[in-house]
């Protein structure tokens, strides 16, 4: 013969185990009060108290990755973007003026690694905080000059002359957006 079943329905089953874990707490009480109180007490020892560099790593840090972005872009996106453009227009050669914005592709995807290497070691050593907001609005910027230029590239790629037509009409996306290079 088996035992008969005490609880039919999932609502009783959890009814039940709640009853149970509210005994097995009201019973140990102090104990889990002084677990919790320890583990508490050892957690809060374990954090430094110096404040790690910011993304120090292999790639360098952030105001490094800033530089070399501002750099790039000559202080202002805008007129790097304005000149791209003139390029395109002034130039018989179109494949060298192609190019030019390949290679400056080259060169942002290289600090978006940087970026999201200088990412993943904040948010490791430092958690959430100021620090990894200064990492996330440098990572928008750098992610901002890639989709500009992409957009530049895509219409110079498609014809030409789309990509003057639009630039005239001020519908290029570096042209919606504010000079994203300065900070």
């Amino acid at each position: 013969m088996t035992r008969p079943r005490l609880h039919w329905t999932p609502e009783e089953k959890m009814e039940a185990a709640r009853r149970s874990c509210k005994k097995y707490y009201d019973r140990n009480h102090a104990i889990i009060s002084l677990k919790d109180k320890a583990s508490i007490n050892v957690d809060s020892q374990k954090i430094p108290k110096q404040r790690v560099k910011l993304c120090a790593g292999r790639s360098g840090t952030l105001a490094n990755v800033d530089a070399a972005l501002n750099r790039l872009m000559n202080g202002s996106s805008t007129e790097l973007f304005d000149n791209l453009v003139h390029n395109f227009k002034v130039s018989t050669d179109i494949k060298s003026c192609i190019q030019a914005i390949t290679t400056l592709l080259v060169k942002v995807e290289e600090l978006q690694q940087q970026v999201q290497e200088c990412h993943r070691a904040t948010l490791q050593h430092l958690g959430v905080g100021k620090e990894l907001r200064q990492v996330e609005l440098t990572a928008g910027r750098v992610d901002d000059v890639n989709k500009a230029l992409e957009d530049v590239l895509m219409h110079a790629m498609d014809d030409i002359h789309s990509l003057l037509y639009h630039h005239a009409r001020g519908e290029l996306l570096y042209k919606k957006t504010p000079d994203f290079a300065v900070l």
